[in-house]
């Protein structure tokens, strides 16, 4: 569900339905719909919401150990490396930051684009009410502009002059804003594309299962393990699919390094 959260967010972000530090009311009522009918549970806009704070938590946790003294970034593997005994002390204060270390963090683009820019500038998501409520607001606003407009109009042609040229303004500044966020979306494009491309392709166990076991240099087991681990795992598998021999078989050496290592407790 996790996945498909992100998958959908990155998405809307795309589409321009997160113009600032927030997403809009409707890309939360389409994330809670689509897991609703796919998993056949009943999600509401607000669960999306309380687990975006999850996420965002996750998020602090990933940028504040990147930016720490002695921890590296594998920006190709997407990974947070470190030294064995970085990695002892470091699990023994946070028992929870293993997940973290020496291991891909899936759905690291997606993250980025969904929760990446406001962490980054510690301008926090605003939650599901505060959201449909600034746009109640905004509603009412514009409305008492308009009036505000209309009654202008009629005090004259020198009024009515500075009242066109209070329009023309902001129209220039909806304007730049809407060029702002045309930027943006170019910048998280490549990214964002490429999470809706594999979103959409349909993975194939049985192929999966043949490219794997057909992989030389490797046991029965430890190609069974890797199978398992991309199965749980349907983006990182379909970007497996997507890679040539050789590349397939760096992955699968990556995923024997990282998994069969054994931190000194």
């Amino acid at each position: 569900m996790s996945h498909m959260l992100l998958e959908i967010l990155a998405e809307e972000a795309l589409k321009g339905n997160k113009p600032s530090s927030t997403f809009r009311a409707e890309s939360f009522v389409k994330v809670a719909t689509e897991i609703s009918q796919k998993f056949n549970v009943q999600c509401e806009p607000k669960h999306v919401d309380n687990h975006l704070k999850t996420v965002k938590k996750e998020w602090g946790i990933i940028t504040k150990l990147k930016n720490k003294s002695g921890f590296g970034w594998d920006d190709c593997l997407k990974m947070i490396t470190v030294s064995k005994d970085v990695y002892d002390e470091e699990v023994k204060a946070h028992p929870n930051h293993n997940k973290y270390l020496n291991k891909k963090l899936d759905m690291y683009e997606a993250m980025t684009i969904v929760v990446g820019k406001d962490m980054a500038t510690g301008n926090y998501a605003k939650s599901y009410a505060d959201v449909n409520l600034e746009e109640n607001t905004e509603e009412q606003s514009i409305s008492i502009e308009n009036e505000g407009e209309y009654e202008e109009t009629s005090k004259g042609k020198e009024t009515s002059s500075s009242s066109t040229q209070k329009r023309q303004h902001r129209k220039r500044n909806r304007m730049y804003e809407d060029d702002g966020v045309e930027k943006l979306s170019k910048q998280i494009g490549d990214v964002a594309l490429a999470i809706q491309s594999l979103s959409k392709n349909q993975l194939d166990v049985n192929a999966l299962y043949a490219e794997v076991m057909k992989i030389e240099g490797f046991d029965e087991i430890t190609l069974g393990e890797a199978f398992d681990h991309l199965v749980q795992n349907e983006m990182l598998a379909k970007a497996f699919m997507a890679k040539n021999a050789n590349l397939r078989k760096i992955w699968v050496q990556n995923f024997v390094n990282q998994h069969y290592y054994r931190p000194v407790c």
